[in-house]
């Protein structure tokens, strides 16, 4: 009877410990609400009221998942996961805030720190081919520290907000096929499986899909239709604060201006949320090509539709209506112009 009384408590000590998803932790000169938060939503996965700064939320979660730590008009990204989170700092000095005390926050401390480092070394070098180390240094401290954390949320985060940019759709997947069955579960997963199917529909090879979306004047405009009375389409995502789009300007003016007579069209789509500053920015920048928008930023469904996640990001499209080339920078559609225009 004994025996059987202690592995009834060992059951419910192991039951009891399961789903501890716990963050607590100090904020100094904080009094008021604290709450855990999806990253790019308004579900809240649980909160609690400071006491002398002190908090503490427990999270009923079936997987470990990242969120936002928001503390009245700051945020802190942090992983929820099984164990206690620890955070410490103060609301006078947020970007010193810290966070501890389970493997993925550990694992991303210490990725931060050495991200710092590399930075610092970036800016210390006193020749090209020492800066040029650096910067190699730099760029692939990340898929380290990826390919080491795989199997976990951390890696998952890293695949998520920065790795999968240089990935083919067939990467993604099977990255995320990788996965721990507990992750696979997770919207972050979900959300990159369908990322990756959606750029394997406009993948180069295959047939445009249709937009129709309206001008400045409020004219629906149909990519098909301009399609129709041209050679070569540019689908081009940009916005007005996007500082890489700006970048590119130059080189689209000057192949437009180059090549338009000869069949060339641009079909830019801004994902511009200010309808000022969008026609602002085709005014003052002299975009005289089609420009169209429906000023949702990241929620306009024709980036979703063409998988986007990025910008600038462009896809030059042929008149039957295949995709011949995509994501091309600088001078590399003027080459690509020249090539098919001759």
């Amino acid at each position: 009877m004994k025996r059987i009384f202690w592995l009834a408590l060992v059951m419910v000590a192991l039951v009891g410990c399961k789903d501890d998803y716990v963050v607590k932790g100090t904020i100094e000169g904080y009094t008021g609400e604290v709450k855990l938060m999806a990253n790019k939503s308004t579900e809240v996965f649980g909160s609690d009221v400071t006491k002398n700064g002190s908090f503490k939320i427990k999270v009923d979660a079936e997987a470990p998942l990242f969120a936002n730590l928001v503390v009245g008009d700051k945020s802190k990204m942090l992983f929820v996961e099984k164990g206690v989170a620890t955070v410490v700092g103060s609301v006078d000095n947020w970007g010193e805030v810290a966070v501890s005390g389970t493997p993925a926050n550990d694992h991303n401390a210490t990725y931060m720190a050495e991200k710092k480092a590399l930075m610092e070394a970036y800016v210390a070098a006193e020749d090209e081919d020492e800066r040029a180390e650096a910067e190699k240094n730099y760029d692939n401290h990340t898929v380290e520290a990826y390919e080491s954390n795989k199997d976990n949320i951390f890696g998952l985060y890293l695949l998520a907000t920065q790795v999968y940019y240089e990935m083919t759709p067939e990467e993604i997947l099977e990255a995320v096929a990788s996965l721990p069955e507990e992750l696979k579960k997770s919207h972050t997963a979900t959300t990159l499986t369908e990322h990756a199917e959606g750029m394997k529909r406009v993948a180069v090879g295959q047939k445009y899909i249709d937009l129709a979306l309206p001008d400045a004047k409020g004219n629906i405009v149909k990519l098909s239709d301009v399609l129709a009375k041209n050679r070569y389409v540019l689908l081009d995502f940009w916005a007005s604060w996007c500082g890489p789009c700006m970048r590119e300007v130059p080189f689209l003016v000057a192949d437009y201006a180059k090549y338009h007579k000869k069949g060339f069209e641009i079909y830019g789509v801004s994902l511009d949320r200010n309808k000022e500053a969008w026609i602002n920015a085709v005014k003052s920048k002299k975009l005289v090509w089609i420009n169209v928008s429906e000023l949702k930023m990241w929620q306009d469904p024709s980036a979703k539709e063409y998988a986007v996640r990025s910008i600038p990001s462009n896809f030059l499209i042929a008149s039957d209506g295949t995709i011949v080339a995509r994501n091309l920078r600088g001078e590399e559609l003027a080459t690509k112009l020249a090539e098919l225009l001759k």
